[in-house]
């Protein structure tokens, strides 16, 4: 199956980077060209999602598209400009003029790039004023960077790689010259957005597994009238995880009293299926007063999702708000509520963990989601009181797990708290820096 890849280009610069995409048999190509950037919210508007990746020109049509939310940085790229891109325009400009030039001005090509490309030729002489790119905003900067440097007599020529810039310095009478990308730019951003592609679709196509579990509370006095309650309950949970499964195009199968699996792929998993789930959380919750953990579980197969579902299963623990416990393929494990994402890691990253928690009393799992909530809520400081609401668990439990952290270098005490109460003051502590 080919790659579909969206190309966004002035007409000038499409048969340049088309010329390229044909050496490229599995790469789709669908093109598309502007006279204004403002064309871009028509263009994306409409074709957004009917390619996998998007082909940017330069910096500065990728940068609109991205500051107008118009695409993420998943969906596209565009090659950068090398200082190999400046010197073949250069040597271009000085053919055409017949005239070797000394002073020049430049916009978007970073310093760092043309000071390591002068170096590396022993190109001292050669005197140049740059603007690096700023935003797509500031091209009327761009012209007036040009053009008063060479009213002033400091620069010979103009290289910039901006169209409107360089139709308006034509116009003010400055010589000027567009610099492109070089082939080789254009080929590997192609390689690129293929290869993202690629791994995308593959990622799209794994097992999703969505457990949910709901935990009726029986009144032994009452249990024949809440049998039947339940099982009216139990229905109607039936039907709207349905409703999920037929918008997921999954398949939803009950596994026991309150526990239900709908198996469906990763791809299908979007925004608006998260939605609702946090919408069966609430609506259950209220009418029935009993909890409902939904973990959903990624995995290459169906065992492995389905084991990753109880994995998240046995992570659950009692939320103010509704959450979602998510597992994926590595068992990392994402705690996602409407307004906050946390991860953390269930097993351990190398041997340099293994080394630090090899004479504690700690789980990778536990240190993982510590470190997580610390760099979430940006906290500096922390306490054992902030730990046992992190972990859902008790303050006395939470000073052990700093103790033990604080043994194996994790992290160290930063100070203490006065809680305004008789007693000692609750220690405070931070994170190591290589942590």
């Amino acid at each position: 199956m080919k790659t579909k890849i969206g190309v966004i280009a002035p007409s000038d610069s499409l048969e340049q980077i088309l010329y390229v995409t044909d050496e490229f048999e599995g790469i789709e190509v669908v093109s598309y060209t502007y006279e204004q950037l403002s064309d871009l919210e028509d263009i994306l508007s409409a074709h957004r999602y009917e390619v996998d990746q998007w082909f940017f020109s330069g910096i500065l049509n990728y940068t609109y598209a991205y500051e107008k939310n118009l695409i993420t940085p998943e969906e596209g790229s565009y090659p950068p400009l090398h200082g190999s891109s400046f010197f073949g325009i250069l040597l271009e400009a000085q053919l055409t003029n017949k005239k070797v030039f000394e002073r020049v001005s430049i916009d978007t090509i970073t310093d760092e790039e043309i000071d390591k490309i002068l170096s590396y030729y022993d190109l001292q002489s050669l005197t140049y004023y740059n603007h690096p790119f700023e935003g797509y905003q500031y091209s009327d900067e761009l012209v007036n960077f040009h053009a008063k440097r060479y009213q002033e007599g400091k620069t010979e020529v103009a290289i910039t790689s901006i169209k409107t810039v360089y139709r308006q310095l034509k116009e003010l009478g400055v010589p000027v010259f567009r610099v492109t990308p070089s082939y080789l730019s254009i080929k590997l951003i192609l390689q690129f957005l293929e290869e993202r592609a690629q791994s995308k679709r593959l990622r799209n196509a794994q097992v999703a597994t969505i457990g949910c579990r709901i935990d009726f509370e029986l009144n032994k006095l009452e249990e024949l009238h809440y049998s039947f309650r339940m099982k009216h309950q139990e229905l109607d949970l039936r039907r709207f995880l349905l409703s999920i499964a037929e918008k997921t195009s999954g398949s939803l199968m009950q596994l026991g009293d309150g526990l239900f699996f709908i198996f469906t792929t990763r791809g299908q998993m979007g925004v608006e299926v998260e939605e609702e789930l946090f919408t069966l959380i609430q609506n259950v919750e209220m009418q029935t007063s009993s909890q409902v953990n939904i973990a959903i579980g990624i995995g290459e197969t169906v065992s492995q999702a389905e084991q990753n579902v109880r994995l998240g299963f046995r992570n659950y623990k009692s939320f103010d708000e509704p959450t979602l416990l998510i597992v994926d393929e590595y068992q990392e494990i994402t705690l996602k509520q409407q307004d906050k994402n946390i991860s953390y890691q269930t097993v351990g990253a190398g041997e340099e963990w293994a080394e630090k928690l090899k004479d504690a009393h700690l789980s990778p799992g536990v240190v993982s989601k510590i470190i997580s909530y610390v760099h979430h809520y940006q906290r500096s400081t922390f306490t054992s009181q902030d730990l046992s609401r992190w972990l859902q668990s008790t303050e006395r439990n939470g000073r052990r797990i700093l103790n033990e952290m604080e043994k194996v270098g994790l992290v160290e005490q930063s100070g203490e708290a006065q809680s305004g109460e008789r007693g000692r003051p609750r220690k405070v502590f931070s994170l190591v820096q290589n942590v």
